[in-house]
């Protein structure tokens, strides 16, 4: 769509300068790098991708249309096109370049320049009377540029064409284009905005403008926008247009007896003796109301499986339910099991713990009066019976505990003896 509009508007500029006398220049020189030829009836000198830093070519002051995009180009500095012979350009391609700064003057003298691509560069600002020198600009293209929320509040009372598009673009404020009182077509495609308020394009006098490919969101103010676009005829493309659809409590199932009644069509049996066809109805078939005079007959067979049909009529929350019942069961077998293994545990541990000091008791008891101690307490020791193996003692430990009294008696009866 830009394209076609640039062209139709330089034809127009070219048929105006054709129609005012003004005669076209033949090329007095052309630069070794660049090319050279007639375009539009316009002296045209082509430089495109030379790997340029300079707008400085060395063209001759009669060029009337220069491209100079896919170069290398950062910068345009106050006077600068005049001071090199630019003068009398009408057509100025400064695209795929990484300008980022241009002075308030940079145009000055170009006071014939009617079309300025600067789209696809890497400017973050604009001054505001950048342009007001350029008292002929009409079509000025800045898309794909990073202005983001520093759109340029462009003062130019002779710019009808502006592009904006995929400039990351995320607010536009209403005081944007107060400057642009002639601006009829505006491109905001392919931004960030998700509003636009209507007070922004009030001030302008517009045809057409572009708008899609923004995430808008649509609420009042864009609905708001919509209508002040389709009642002022501005065209557009609508961006919020909302399908209609069934209200609550008004849904409509419709059937059509061609395709969900096709196996119960009665079939037709031909006799001669009848005028009318006998009909067999079909069992499976309920018939519904006519509606118009149209019969619609409904098959009770359903494609569906029982399964489905129980699946779909059981609620979400009983699986819910049924998942915590399932979960509860398990975390409770499993901590009834850990419980079960750790009693079983700590009980082998006890009976091997008490089974060890029954052991050591009975060692103890065996051997812990020895010849020194009965001397020291008045005592008479067994001294002739052996000590019984550690097997028995450990098999029958009742039978072998000795007592005090048994090692008395014993004494006893050897003094008697003796």
């Amino acid at each position: 769509m830009t394209r076609k509009m640039l062209e139709s508007v330089l034809v127009a500029l070219v048929l105006d300068v054709l129609a005012n006398g003004v005669p076209t220049r033949s090329a007095a020189s052309c630069p070794s790098f660049c090319v050279c030829d007639t375009w539009y009836e316009l002296h045209r000198v082509s430089c495109i991708g030379r790997h340029l830093y300079s707008i400085h070519t060395g063209a001759s002051s009669d060029v009337q249309a220069m491209d100079v995009s896919r170069n290398s180009i950062s910068e345009l500095d106050d006077y600068e096109l005049a001071n090199i012979g630019l003068s009398e350009l009408i057509y100025l391609n400064l695209s795929a370049n990484t300008i980022s700064d241009i002075g308030m003057h940079a145009f000055d003298g170009l006071s014939e320049l009617a079309v300025l691509d600067l789209s696809q560069n890497h400017l973050h600002y604009l001054l505001p009377k950048t342009f007001v020198p350029a008292k002929s600009l009409r079509i000025l293209q800045l898309s794909k540029n990073n202005f983001n929320s520093r759109v340029p509040k462009l003062q130019s009372p002779s710019i009808t064409n502006l592009a904006l598009d995929s400039c990351q673009i995320s607010h536009v404020p209403a005081d944007t284009f107060d400057g642009l009182s002639h601006l009829h077509t505006l491109d905001l495609s392919n931004n960030l905005m998700i509003q636009l308020d209507s007070a922004v394009l009030q001030p302008l006098k517009l045809t057409e403008i572009s708008i899609e490919g923004n995430p808008w969101s649509c609420d009042k103010l864009m609905h708001d926008l919509e209508l002040y676009l389709t009642s002022n005829n501005i065209e557009h493309s609508a961006v919020c247009v909302k399908i209609p659809g069934p209200k609550k409590f008004e849904k409509m199932i419709l059937y059509d007896p061609q395709k969900k009644c096709e196996k119960c069509r009665p079939p037709k049996i031909a006799n001669k003796n009848m005028k009318k066809d006998t009909l067999t109805p079909n069992k499976n078939c309920t018939p519904m109301p006519a509606i118009g005079n149209t019969t619609v007959c409904v098959n009770n067979t359903t494609e569906e499986s029982d399964l489905t049909r129980t699946l779909n009529a059981i609620s979400p929350y009983w699986f819910f339910a049924f998942g915590f019942v399932l979960g509860s069961a398990c975390g409770t077998f499993a901590c009834y099991i850990w419980l079960t293994r750790s009693v079983t545990c700590c009980r082998g541990y006890r009976e091997r713990r008490s089974n060890d000091i029954q052991r050591v008791s009975l060692l103890q008891n065996l051997w812990q009066f020895d010849d020194s101690t009965f001397n020291d307490s008045g005592t008479i020791s067994c001294p002739g019976t052996p000590p019984p193996p550690y097997r028995e003692v450990m098999l029958r430990p009742g039978l072998y505990r000795p007592s005090s009294r048994a090692c008395n008696n014993a004494a006893t009866s050897r003094t008697g003896r003796i």
